[in-house]
């Protein structure tokens, strides 16, 4: 049974005294998960800076295991010859720089691990675990995925990206994740690509879906743009088009990694507050978060509002992640969603050590309809829906003192004998599935009846319902 989540603007139809308001995001007490690791004893030498990691991270049930691919500077000139207590004295200058894919695995989704695989060679040696790098492979930006569903398995894992050198976009195919084809380059169509690529298998359409990055003026001048296109065989791919962009300079969409999320989908869009040394965290990334129907027409939630909250303080003595926020596809794992991000203590141009970090939420609460002061109650009334469970149920949280309550209209918007506010069993206590009951009747009466729910909340945070469906698709 898919949950109708509050963020869903087809659903609620009108709202009183409600705001939206995103779900509690929990970070993980073992973050950072792993740092950049040039100066760490031993060295790696291949990682001498992280920057947006751009992380692709899976829970492969065939394995047991979880998998990250992520991006970094396996050379970065400013980096490799300033250690870390010089660099808050002097400006960064990236200088020549070389980019690599590398892969780390856990158990547990807390503890990595960077195995030595033996593939790429660096620095005169392949103990390392590097799965690809720009000399060998022309990679940029990546976004990596496993694709079960392909009847090739030399082409089960697949990598979208950026080719700099061919000046194209491209994919790369593996039979394991680890050992990866040359670059085909898109045949037709090109984009800017300088973001975290990205791009899922979307069952409804029967095709890819990949997610890019355009500018308002050209390749590379204007604003911050994200396109889409999509694929049937992952080679040939539409013209892409733009589905997003933000307000202003300091509020640019700098990535946006998407995942289908029961009937719906989830973008998490990075924002960057590039603006000027005036503007408040100027020079900062947050990531943000999106939805849609259709990976066509989207929607942020909470525009201004970060997901995952930047920490505290600035460079280099604030927190893992007080300077940017670059978030992998959400993951969902029992009852809880994992988002793993790239976070960075410095600016986005400037000085800044990178790691891998999880936060968490639990399950379908990514957002919720609340009353917008504690002294008023909200008032939710659905769009058209139809019953199609014998019990409806919310997802929903409740204060000490408050309550919620819900009601029945017909498609005239008459109240459902026995279903009214007044009849309404009301919910003092909250839960992920707590039913909604009225005095003597039950819902499997009017199973598949078509009707409107009306929902107070007094000091109460609704989520998502269930056992209903939008009665027009």
């Amino acid at each position: 049974m898919q949950p109708t989540l509050a963020f869903d603007t087809r659903v609620f139809e009108t709202t009183e005294n409600a705001e939206l308001r995103l779900g509690e995001i929990v970070k993980n007490a073992s973050n950072p998960l792993f740092r950049e690791a040039f100066f760490a004893e031993p060295p790696l030498r291949w990682e001498a800076r992280y920057d947006n990691l751009y992380p692709s991270v899976i829970t492969d049930d065939e394995e047991a295991v979880f998998k990250c691919w992520y991006s970094a500077f396996i050379v970065d000139e400013a980096s490799n010859r300033t250690p870390l207590s010089q660099r808050p004295h002097i400006a960064y200058k990236g200088g020549q720089r070389e980019e690599g894919v590398l892969y780390a695995t856990s158990t547990d989704g807390s503890n990595w691990e960077k195995p030595a695989l033996g593939i790429i060679e660096f620095e005169g040696s392949r103990s390392n675990n590097l799965v690809m790098r720009k000399a060998t492979h022309g990679i940029h930006a990546g976004g990596v995925f496993k694709d079960l569903r392909d009847p090739d398995p030399a082409r089960r894992y697949k990598y979208f990206h950026r080719n700099p050198g061919a000046r194209r976009m491209a994919a790369c195919f593996s039979a394991d994740g680890l050992t990866w084809s040359q670059p085909l380059l898109w045949p037709e169509r090109d984009a800017a690509g300088d973001t975290h690529n990205n791009a899922i298998w979307a069952p409804e359409l029967g095709k890819y879906v990949g997610i890019t990055r355009g500018w308002t003026d050209g390749h590379y001048r204007g604003l911050r743009t994200v396109l889409r296109s999509e694929s049937a065989d992952f080679i040939h791919w539409t013209k892409p088009l733009e589905i997003m962009r933000g307000a202003d300079a300091h509020d640019q969409i700098y990535s946006m990694p998407i995942a289908r999320y029961g009937d719906v989908y989830i973008g998490l869009p990075a924002i960057f507050r590039k603006g000027d040394a005036d503007a408040p965290d100027w020079d900062r990334v947050d990531t943000e978060l999106a939805w849609s129907p259709d990976t066509v027409n989207w929607e942020r939630v909470c525009p201004g509002t970060p997901l995952i909250p930047r920490g505290a303080g600035s460079y280099p003595d604030g927190d893992y992640d007080c300077g940017c926020v670059y978030a992998a596809a959400p993951l969902i794992r029992g009852d809880r969603i994992l988002i793993y991000y790239g976070g960075s203590n410095g600016s986005h141009n400037g000085w800044r050590e990178g790691s891998l970090n999880l936060a968490t939420l639990e399950k379908d609460r990514f957002a919720a309809f609340a009353p917008q002061t504690t002294e008023q109650t909200a008032r939710l009334t659905t769009a058209l829906l139809r019953v199609n469970a014998e019990t409806v149920t919310v997802n929903i949280e409740i204060a000490d003192g408050g309550c919620a309550r819900a009601g029945l209209l017909g498609a005239d918007r008459s109240v459902i004998p026995g279903f009214g506010l007044d009849d309404c069993l009301p919910l003092t206590e909250g839960g992920s599935a707590r039913a909604l009951r009225w005095k003597g009747r039950s819902t499997a009466a009017i199973a598949g009846a078509e009707l409107r729910v009306v929902i107070e909340l007094d000091n109460a945070k609704l989520y998502a319902l269930a056992g209903l469906s939008r009665a027009v698709d």
